[in-house]
């Protein structure tokens, strides 16, 4: 299966800004292009944060040092929701092991 990428050309036009300014948001770390045959692009989840980079620059007038802040922050925001819900989900089997639906008080 191939992956589907959205050329750096076409994400250019798109968000209205240069191919040299998505290589230095590249270059910078705040978003990863892929390669596929020829052609350097995007995947979709790269597509939606660097919308969100352009939004942060061009709406709120954020410099890039200001946007690489946030993006670090969303980024940790996110991994700790995927934790908070891998916990949620073992809780949950956890109760649901148990049969006699009573909660052990630890003297037992």
């Amino acid at each position: 299966m191939t992956r589907r990428i959205i050329p750096r050309e076409l994400a250019a036009r798109e968000l209205a800004v240069s191919t040299k300014v998505l290589a230095r948001y590249e270059s910078l770390g705040l978003v990863r292009v892929v390669q596929e045959g020829s052609v350097e692009g995007y995947e979709p989840a790269q597509i939606r944060r660097l919308w969100s980079i352009v939004s942060y620059q061009r709406d709120l007038g954020v410099n890039l040092a200001g946007v690489e802040v946030i993006l670090q922050l969303v980024d940790h925001l996110s991994l700790l929701h995927h934790r908070a819900n891998h916990l949620a989900e073992e809780l949950r089997e956890l109760l649901d092991r148990d049969d006699s639906g009573s909660v052990s008080d630890g003297n037992d």
